[in-house]
């Protein structure tokens, strides 16, 4: 369960590294959950289970962006604080009350944006405008993810996208270099033995803005390596 659990926090920190904007829609809140697990292995399918409910709130104003993710009933909360023109971000960690907090700039984080990108020149993106799906009221497109042949790259993705609002091309790890046509508001990542679902659930077009004022009280304030190397005791490391 713990490889699982830290699989998922790697997958959700690399997925939510982002800054939002919009089309349609300029502020507001996309909320997505763990709709679906499923594993041909029964062990790992009992495990995923534990991870069905894991929800990501992505808020995003003109100014600012906040992605706060809740794994397992709360044992486990992510946020992360930016500044759209600066792109200065706080990240906040709460593993069972083990909290920890990392301060970081665009240029301490361009090391971490090349590996992103040379991750993306191993995928490919297509779209299929014949598939699509109302979700919320609002229509997407099917658009699928797929390593390129002999790539290194351990996950596909299907996703339903919409036009209507639009979504920073960080969004997604190994996108960085793709501009999606829209926000995806499901996502079905495929990996060996498991597959999730992640469903928006709630979408609003507007927001109290003191939501990004995030409470940084009891936090422990640590570098990315101190961070990672925590991490790594934690749980055989997050793969960043």
């Amino acid at each position: 369960m713990k490889k699982i659990t830290i699989l998922l926090v790697a997958f959700l920190f690399n997925a939510n590294f982002s800054q939002l904007s919009a089309q349609d829609i300029m502020e507001g809140m996309v909320k997505m959950e763990i709709t679906e697990v499923s594993s041909d292995n029964p062990q790992v399918a009992a495990q995923l289970e534990m991870m069905k409910g894991t929800s990501t709130e992505y808020y995003f104003s003109p100014d600012k962006s906040l992605v706060s993710s809740n794994m397992m009933g709360g044992m486990i909360k992510m946020s992360y604080l930016v500044d759209n023109n600066t792109e200065n971000m706080t990240m906040l960690f709460d593993a069972m009350g083990q909290k920890m907090m990392v301060e970081s700039t665009k240029d301490e984080r361009k090391e971490m944006e090349e590996q992103q990108n040379a991750t993306a020149e191993q995928v490919d993106i297509t779209y299929d405008e014949t598939d699509t799906k109302d979700i919320l009221g609002y229509k997407c497109i099917k658009a699928t993810i797929t390593p390129k042949e002999n790539a290194d790259v351990p996950m596909t993705f299907g996703m339903y996208v919409s036009e209507d609002v639009m979504a920073s091309n960080k969004l997604i790890q190994g996108l960085q270099a793709f501009n999606l046509k829209g926000f995806p508001l499901e996502m079905i990542m495929e990996m060996p033995e498991m597959k999730l679902t992640f469903t928006t659930t709630e979408l609003k077009d507007s927001i109290d803005k003191s939501v990004f004022d995030v409470n940084t009280s009891g936090y422990t304030k640590m570098t990315f390596d101190e961070f990672s190397q925590t991490m790594g005791g934690m749980g055989g490391g997050m793969g960043f």
